[in-house]
Order: structure tokens, then sequence, then C-alpha cells
């Protein structure tokens, strides 16, 4: 048992490590480093902040971090305005057609770099990985359920 939970493991890690590749080669064919990347990242989690704090979240130095806002504004894709409590320092935030954009797109490469891997596989085993899928997941939301932890707000498809 304790293989296969080793298994299992080493598997969804190495599944997730595939999927932030398949994240940064989308994010480069589109002319993003991964270093904007983890800028534009920070911004959206917290929605506002300032170039120290992406400084601090980020361990970066604040040189890079502000060429990276620069190039990021200069693109479109943040916004800088005047910080009301410090005006020395500036908010950053993504902008609107940006937002709108990775509401309607977010999950596309993470979508096609998973159909492309299960188009790699016949139809049977396409349905033998959906089947242990919805199986671990069912068996996940249970032992969450159990320990007090509830149901993850991300995922919406029922498993019983």
């Amino acid at each position: 048992m304790e293989d296969r939970a080793d298994y299992i493991r080493e598997s969804i890690d190495f599944l997730h490590r595939f999927l932030v590749k398949s994240i940064q080669k989308h994010a480069e064919e589109h002319g993003l480093t991964v270093p904007q990347l983890r800028v534009i990242a920070q911004v959206l989690v917290n929605k506002q902040i300032t170039i120290k704090h992406l400084t601090q979240n980020l361990r970066m130095t604040q040189s890079t971090v502000s060429d990276i806002v620069e190039r990021l504004s200069a693109k479109g894709i943040l916004l800088k305005t005047p910080n009301p409590k410090d005006k020395r320092s500036v908010i950053i935030s993504v902008s609107e057609e940006v937002l709108n954009l990775i509401k309607d797109h977010s999950n596309e490469p993470v979508k096609r770099a998973v159909r492309d891997v299960l188009s790699l596989l016949t139809p049977e085993e396409q349905g033998t990985v959906e089947q242990g899928m919805r199986l671990l997941m069912k068996a996940v939301t249970e032992k969450m359920e159990k320990d007090g932890m509830g149901q993850m707000e991300s995922f919406d498809e029922p498993f019983h």
C-alpha cells in the first residue's frame, strides 16, 4: 500500500510539473517570460499591490520587479496608479482587458495540454484514465468531508 501511495503522490507531482511547464510554454508563445508570469500571478492574487510588496512576495530585487512592471505596463497588461496613501509609490493592478481575457481563457492552455496527452491514448485507455480519476477524486472528497475540510470551491463536478 505504501508503494502505491508513493507512486500516486509522485504521479500527481509529475502531472503538476507537466501542467506548469505547459502554462509556461503557452506564456512564452505569447511573449511573456516566467518572471513576468510570476508578477502577473501575484498581482491577480492580490488584486492591487505595490512594487515593494511584489518584491517581498516574489523574493526578487526591487529593480527587477520595477523593470518587469514597466514592461508589462507598456504592453497594457498591468496598470500603475498613484497610491493615495503614499505619493512616492504606485498601486499595480491588472488591466480590465486582461482580466476579461483571463476569465474567458484561463484554463485553455491546461485543457489543451490534457487533450493532447489524452489523444495519445486509445478511447478505451482514455475511459480507464477518467474512471481512475473519478475514483480518486471521490475518495479525496470523502476524506475531506471526514476530516471536516469541506469541499474545494474550484471543483464543480459531483463524484458520487
